[in-house]
C-alpha cells in the first residue's frame, strides 16, 4: 500500500486522476485540504483503497525510475 504521501505524489503525475465531484474526502487526517491531489480524492480511488484502473503501481514505477535517472 502507498503512503499517503505517494498517494499525493501519484495523483500529482497520473494522467486520468479525476477529482470526485461530490468533493468528499476519504483522508482520516485534518491536515489535508481538499486542494491537495491525492489518489484518495480521485474518483478511480476505491472504498478498498486501490485504484479501479490499477495505476497506482504503474506511476510509482515511472516516478522511481525518473528518479533514478536524475541521479
Amino acid at each position: 500500500m502507498a503512503s499517503k504521501e505517494q498517494l499525493r505524489k501519484i495523483a500529482i503525475y497520473c494522467d486520468s486522476y479525476k477529482p470526485r465531484g461530490d468533493h468528499s474526502l476519504n483522508i482520516s487526517s485534518k491536515l489535508y485540504d481538499e486542494k491537495f491531489e491525492s489518489c484518495e480524492n480521485c474518483s478511480h480511488f476505491t472504498k478498498e483503497g486501490k485504484c479501479d484502473l490499477d495505476l497506482i503501481d504503474k506511476v510509482l514505477s515511472s516516478l522511481a525510475m525518473e528518479e533514478d535517472l536524475m541521479k
